[in-house]
């Protein structure tokens, strides 16, 4: 593997994360100044802050012509949220959700997951699938707004706060950009040195990185005992990932017939975790240590079978 391109991966990288830290910092700030709820800031402006680095990655790629990263980086990174992220949120302290939060969150996301994986049987993910999927996103977010998101009526709205914050979020967002655009091209370059399909990359080692972003914040989240943001934040940024950044690199780079049976494997894996943490929402209405230690153990075999299994497929 090409030293160079490799440190120019890990530096682009760094930057990507620095800057997506940012993002989230301005974007909790943003959140508290307009008196966004708690469960809500985490369904909407962190996950969506967070899911910057996947949105990113995932656009560039497609605008290369590159799907299969885009698609592989969704995937990975929505399974390493639900067994990594949460399985190391909950190791930290067990992780408890009302019954009728479980409902709407894991329902949903389990709902969302069958979208792609019956688009992907069909044979391929073009625009038109890409726009069911905006679609989708949008009602996820009306969805959202309806229920969990009251405003306080005394905001702070100080001009001379809200302006310098909003430009760093602006800034911050533009570095995410560039700094994105040199991941895939790096990425691009190492999987080539290593004879690794670009899917692969996408679904492991991109998508590892994508994700820092989330174990950073929900990591802090729950050990300050922010539980509400942490997993508004893991669910929303599996939805995020599923339909608005999914696609929006359908409508950008249709993902058709070719190397599509790859992604299988892990999208039926990717809906059997979601019916396992439904499962433990619904009995325990918390997950807890041991589901943690399980969900990390299934996210490290899913680890391996991707790096050792993609040849034989």
């Amino acid at each position: 593997m090409p030293l160079l391109e490799f440190i120019l991966f890990i530096a682009a990288f760094a930057v990507l994360y620095e800057s997506s830290r940012h993002v989230l910092n301005s974007s909790i700030k943003l959140s508290q100044m307009f008196g966004i709820t708690e469960m809500a800031a985490g369904f909407i402006i962190i996950a969506g802050a967070t899911s910057l680095p996947d949105f990113m990655v995932s656009v560039t790629a497609a605008s290369i012509g590159r799907s299969a990263i885009s698609l592989g980086d969704v995937l990975g990174s929505t399974i390493a949220n639900i067994a990594l992220v949460l399985g190391v949120a909950s190791l930290i302290r067990n992780v408890y959700i009302k019954r009728e939060q479980t409902l709407e969150s894991a329902e949903l996301l389990l709902f969302i997951t069958l979208a792609p994986l019956l688009f992907i049987l069909t044979g391929a993910i073009t625009y038109r699938e890409g726009t069911v999927l905006l679609l989708l996103f949008f009602i996820y977010v009306l969805f959202i707004l309806k229920g969990r998101l009251p405003i306080a009526a005394h905001a702070a709205r100080n001009k001379r706060v809200l302006f310098p914050e909003l430009t760093v979020f602006i800034a911050m967002m533009v570095i995410v950009f560039a700094s994105s655009h040199f991941v895939v091209e790096y990425g691009i370059q190492i999987a080539q040195a290593l004879n690794v399909p670009d899917a692969i990359i996408g679904m492991t080692f991109i998508a590892f990185g994508t994700t820092l972003p989330e174990l950073a914040v929900d990591f802090r989240a729950i050990r300050t005992g922010k539980v509400a943001l942490a997993v508004g934040d893991i669910f929303g940024s599996c939805v995020i990932n599923l339909t608005l950044v999914l696609g929006a690199s359908a409508v950008i780079s249709p993902i058709t017939n070719g190397f599509l049976e790859i992604f299988i494997p892990p999208l039926v894996f990717l809906l059997a975790l979601s019916s396992f943490l439904w499962y433990v929402l619904m009995k325990h209405e918390a997950v807890k240590k041991e589901h943690g230690l399980l969900l990390l153990i299934f996210y490290v075999l899913w680890l391996v079978f991707e790096l050792t299994g993609y040849r034989v497929v």
